[in-house]
């Protein structure tokens, strides 16, 4: 029995794997109780190689295609630039402009956040203009994209693909809830469809 974390009672558990183009087997799991508490989530149930993608941004490559799981990080170093996975993290598939566009975004809300720091200000303002000129093909940068798991990828006939190394792989956040023996054993029967 798993208890419902708003009343206590027992929860529905729907579970279902699908093997998806890139990301491989995923588990969609929908939880909901009587009182009225909902979640669903997706989880990766595969694990491969570690690995490193990387690509430059210019003109034609805006439209390649980013396949970031719930453990990729995404970087852009000439900008300091990284979305990390943390608990909440998402997955999706987005284009290379698409990336931009989010780092973009948080650029603009940190610039908010700190209207009265002279100094960030500037430093955001720098990151927009580098991040428009990409945008629109004047300025080249890297994006790469790292993944303990080896679930995300860019398509592209251009990038730059490597394995990660372990000491690699360890260092990155993975964004993942650690579950314990009872769950791993929940998620083994799932995907082998004994739930």
């Amino acid at each position: 029995m798993i208890p419902c974390p708003a009343c206590g009672q027992e929860l529905n558990v729907v579970t279902a794997v699908y093997d998806t183009p890139y990301f491989g087997k995923i588990l969609l799991t929908s939880i909901n109780c009587h009182c009225g508490f909902k979640h669903s989530d997706s989880f990766s149930a595969e694990i491969k190689d570690p690995v490193r993608f990387k690509l430059e941004i210019k003109g034609e490559t805006l439209f390649s295609k980013i396949v970031r799981s719930t453990s990729g990080t995404v970087r852009i170093p000439e900008l300091g630039l990284a979305m990390e996975p943390g608990p909440a993290s998402q997955g999706f598939i987005t284009n290379v402009e698409g990336i931009l566009l989010r780092f973009e975004e948080i650029v603009e809300m940190a610039k908010r956040w700190n209207s009265d720091n002279e100094e960030a200000v500037k430093r955001c303002d720098f990151i927009l203009e580098k991040l428009r000129k990409a945008m629109e093909g004047e300025e080249r940068l890297t994006l790469i994209l790292e993944d303990p798991h080896g679930n995300s990828a860019i398509i592209d006939d251009g990038v730059f693909m490597e394995r990660l190394t372990q000491r690699e792989a360890e260092s990155l956040k993975t964004g993942l809830t650690v579950l314990d023996i009872t769950g791993e054993d929940y998620l083994r029967r799932a995907i082998e469809g004994e739930e």
